[in-house]
C-alpha cells in the first residue's frame, strides 16, 4: 500500500547559529526518519527526525498530509511533496515501526517512520511561530519549503529542469521572518524565552472551548481506531 504518491503538477511543486534548530532560517540537514502520527480526529501528519551538523533532533513542523476525513490537506501535502520530489521518488510506501531516541531524556521510543525518505539530505526553511494555547505560550517550527542540497533547487525547478536556485534566491528575504499570533510580539516572546519558557504566561487561551488535544501526535499511524 502506498502512503504518498509524488505529484509533478505545476501547482504542487511551486514554492510559496546553533546545531539545535531554534530560530527561523534555512538549515542543511540529513533526514534520518520522517515520523508519521495520527491526531485524535484522524488526520495524519509527518514530523522529521533530522541530523543538523551532528546534532540529532526532532523538527515538529506540522506537515499535516491528510485531514480528519482522510482527504489530502492541500498545504501540508504540497510541502511534503517538495521533499518527495527532492528525494527523487515517485512513491512513498506506508510507514514501518522503528525505534528512535526521542523519548524523555533521549529514551528510545517506538514510532512509525517512512523508510523511503530515510537518510535524505535536504535544506529545510523553517519559520518560527508563537501563539497561545490553554493560557500558555507555545512555540512551533513551521516547515515552509525544501530545497536540494548542492544546487539549492526547488521541487518545481527539478521537475522543469531549469532555473535551479531561483526560488532559493527569492526566499532569502524571508529567512528571518517570525509569526506572532494571539497578541504576542517579539518583546513578549523574548521575555518568555529568557525566563525559561514558564507556563501560565500566555494570558487567555485562544483554543476553542472543548478542544482537548493539539493537532497531531496523539495516536500512532495504523492504530486500530485511526481514521
Amino acid at each position: 500500500m502506498s502512503f504518498f504518491k509524488a505529484s509533478k503538477k505545476a501547482e504542487d511543486v511551486r514554492q510559496g547559529g546553533t546545531n539545535h534548530i531554534v530560530r527561523s532560517g534555512a538549515y542543511e540537514v540529513v533526514i534520518k526518519a520522517p515520523v508519521v502520527s495520527v491526531s485524535s480526529g484522524g488526520s495524519k501528519s509527518v514530523d522529521l527526525f533530522v541530523d543538523h551538523q551532528g546534532q540529532q533532533q526532532m523538527v515538529y513542523g506540522g506537515l499535516r498530509v491528510t485531514n480528519n476525513d482522510g482527504s489530502q490537506n492541500k498545504i501540508g501535502a504540497k510541502i511534503f511533496n517538495q521533499l518527495v520530489i527532492i528525494a527523487d521518488l515517485e512513491d512513498v510506501a506506508d510507514p514501518v515501526d522503528i525505534t528512535l531516541p526521542i523519548g524523555k531524556g533521549g529514551a528510545d521510543k517506538e514510532v512509525a517512520a517512512l523508510e523511503d525518505l530515510a537518510e535524505v539530505p535536504a535544506i529545510i526553511r523553517i519559520q518560527m511561530e508563537y501563539g497561545i494555547y490553554r493560557g500558555n505560550i507555545q512555540e512551533r517550527k513551521v516547515i515552509k519549503s525544501f530545497f536540494r542540497v548542492g544546487d539549492h533547487a526547488s521541487a518545481e525547478e527539478i521537475v522543469n529542469e531549469k532555473d535551479f536556485g531561483s526560488a532559493w534566491e527569492r526566499e532569502q528575504k524571508y529567512l528571518d521572518h517570525v509569526t506572532y499570533k494571539d497578541g504576542l510580539d517579539e518583546t513578549a516572546v523574548a521575555a518568555w524565552i529568557a525566563a525559561g519558557r514558564p507556563e501560565g504566561t500566555g494570558g487567555k487561551t485562544s483554543s476553542p472551548a472543548g478542544e482537548k488535544n493539539p493537532p497531531f501526535g496523539n495516536k500512532r499511524f495504523g492504530d486500530k481506531n485511526a481514521a
